[in-house]
């Protein structure tokens, strides 16, 4: 049951954070090509390490850096959040539990779902 716990927050992010193609620039709110960029390999990362059954805590956290210095001002403040929980989580696990990390990766998961045009992108075979 942890071990489902344990891959939950990353599951539900990989799921909301898709192969990108996102314009803009981070000061009109917009998403850039480097946020969406950072999202998307954080997503592959975390695909990558639960296909092998294993977590690299530090490369999560080191991408969860590159999606918050690209985050635009309208979500800047959440991604900061999440990358400061990443690495609180480390020393505290129950840490992932605080309601105001969820709410600030949720946030974070919802501006890249919607601002990065992950639902308009087709399947292949479509």
């Amino acid at each position: 049951m942890a071990a489902v716990r344990t891959w939950a927050p990353a599951a539900a992010l990989a799921a909301l954070l898709a192969a990108s193609s996102c314009t803009g620039s981070s000061q009109s709110g917009a998403p850039s090509r480097a946020f969406c960029d950072a999202a998307n390999r954080y997503e592959n990362e975390l695909q990558r390490e639960q296909a092998k059954g294993v977590r690299d805590t530090a490369k999560q956290v080191a991408l969860v850096a590159h999606i918050a210095a690209a985050a635009p001002a309208s979500v800047r403040h959440d991604a900061q959040r999440f990358l400061d929980a990443m690495r609180r989580v480390q020393q505290d696990p129950l840490y992932r539990a605080d309601p105001s990390v969820k709410r600030a990766v949720d946030n974070v998961n919802r501006f890249a779902s919607n601002r990065c045009g992950f639902f308009n992108q087709q399947p292949s075979g479509i």
